[in-house]
């Protein structure tokens, strides 16, 4: 089984991970985010590793970027910012923010081109969703389900990102969100 973005391993195999991972970043930012200079001899040296490890770990090189990619985007936990909306924008915006720029839509390539970090990155993104609906209900507040939150905000934002180059400003991130918990025809949806 290849590594993906969900396991959090410990010990040497945590480290080994760490440094890799940091060697892909440090070499990609050298060469000015040119993939094409990244090779998995020149990423094993540069984190202290044998070739081996990473083969056997990642398989090949676009499935280590993928792994890397995944890892960095999503913010470790939920910020609670006291409302839904707040805490909505606080996930996003920076994810988007990262995304709509020309590495950030590489990067996106690059998880989709791994079947299971894709699957592993999405179900990271499903608990985010859900650790911030269960913030909003501990305030009282009543979001939408969190499959109304990912096809009406996540998934059209995404999708325009990698298909049409938007920026972030040009996605109005905000502006979908505010739609999405105002408007009059999300709240016959919403579960308790």
């Amino acid at each position: 089984m290849m590594a993906t973005a969900t396991p959090r391993p410990g010990g040497r195999s945590a480290r080994v991970q760490q440094a890799v991972h940091e060697a892909v970043r440090s070499l990609l930012q050298e060469n000015g985010g040119d993939r094409t200079a990244l090779s998995v001899p020149a990423v094993a040296e540069r984190a202290g590793v044998n070739s081996s490890t990473i083969y056997r770990r990642w398989g090949d090189l676009p499935r280590l970027l993928a792994a890397v990619a995944s890892n960095r985007v999503l913010p470790e936990q939920v910020e609670d910012t006291g409302s839904l909306q707040g805490d909505m924008e606080a996930w996003f915006v920076p994810y988007v923010e990262e995304f709509s720029s020309a590495l950030g839509r590489q990067v996106l390539r690059d998880m989709l081109a791994d079947g299971a970090v894709t699957r592993d990155y999405f179900a990271a993104m499903q608990g985010h969703v859900e650790e911030i609906r269960t913030l909003a209900r501990t305030r009282g507040e009543s979001p939408p389900a969190a499959q109304e939150i990912i096809d009406v905000v996540v998934a059209p934002v995404i999708y325009r990102v990698l298909f049409n180059h938007e920026s972030a400003a040009a996605l109005r991130v905000q502006d979908r969100i505010a739609r999405l918990l105002g408007g009059e025809g999300t709240r016959a949806a919403r579960e308790d």
